[in-house]
């Protein structure tokens, strides 16, 4: 658990993100149930004003007998839940179970933000499952599960996060009817995606299709998104997938950071959606080809957009 909060710190961004309708987030199933309380984060007093860091007060040594984490909120939020295998972005500050002096924070102005990737298992799901966007919340992690203070001291950590922005973990919308002629896409339960190609001549035009239509804020031209993503080759091999490097990815849309038919994918879609494209080479990678595609090849792409980087 240690390894999985010290993560957090790895991933910092300076941007904020922009805003998913709420209620595309309604229909969404927590992948690790619900955080759990205790009696030892609740004696942590917390300050409740947002616009300002946040300062704590506890009695000391502050530790739990049992090596679970324990998760009370100090304001709750108005904003989707944390269901699980999605990015949030965050303020944090820790401190010393043993003497409350601080061990790391952020700036809570915006300027540092980590953006991290919670996922759909384990202690980092378990205990912010269910905190919603907009809360400031305390976590206490035991000492049994945060290791030693820099004194080599078994030492508890209370960290106390502001949940800036909830990402979609996958496209959530409306299902549209299956084109023909296009690839089909089925999708498990936790909505990666599958594809069977059509047994016929690769395609030469440019071809786009919505499976899935969100209601979310429409992608321009130079805004960066954040999307899940798979990529086929004609002959039905995968040759990136987003779902098989176990989390999303950013895109800027534009001519200079993408090749001009995923450019064409992610203009115009709403988050929220999943489009499927097929993309000749002229709109790919061309006679040249790029890493594991091949000279002059068809691709065919699953794209979910899960939210816009400002």
């Amino acid at each position: 658990m240690k390894k999985i909060i010290a993560s957090a710190l790895i991933l910092a961004s300076t941007l904020a993100l922009s805003g998913c309708s709420t209620s595309m987030y309604d229909g969404l199933k927590s992948t690790c149930g619900e955080f759990k309380t205790g009696p030892e984060v609740k004696t942590v007093k917390v300050s409740t004003d947002l616009t300002k860091e946040p300062t704590v007060n506890f009695m000391t040594p502050l530790d739990s007998a049992k090596p679970a984490l324990q998760t009370a909120i100090v304001v709750e939020g108005k904003g989707p839940k944390i269901t699980g295998g999605q990015f949030v972005t965050w303020e944090y500050a820790v401190f010393s179970g043993n003497d409350k002096s601080e061990i790391s924070k952020t700036s809570f102005n915006g300027t540092d933000s980590p953006q991290q990737m919670v996922p759909e298992k384990g202690d980092l799901c378990t205990a912010l499952a269910g905190v919603r966007e907009g809360s400031r919340i305390a976590l206490l992690v035991p000492s049994e599960v945060a290791g030693t203070s820099s004194t080599g001291e078994p030492a508890s950590q209370v960290w106390v996060f502001d949940i800036k922005k909830v990402f979609l973990p996958r496209a959530v919308g409306a299902l549209k009817p299956a084109e023909n002629g296009m690839p089909t896409v089925v999708r498990d339960v936790n909505g990666k995606p599958a594809v069977t190609l059509p047994k016929s001549a690769e395609p030469t035009e440019f071809k786009k299709s919505i499976l899935i239509e969100g209601s979310g804020d429409v992608v321009k031209n130079g805004q960066t998104v954040l999307a899940h993503y798979s990529g086929y080759l004609w002959d039905g091999t995968i040759f990136d997938s987003s779902w098989e490097n176990g989390q999303p990815a950013t895109f800027v849309a534009s001519e200079t950071a993408v090749v001009p038919g995923f450019l064409k994918i992610l203009e115009g879609a709403k988050v929220g959606s999943q489009l499927i494209a097929v993309i000749p080479p002229d709109l790919a990678y061309g006679a040249t080809g790029n890493g594991s595609v091949p000279p002059n090849a068809t691709l065919v792409f699953v794209v979910d957009i899960l939210g816009i980087v400002k």
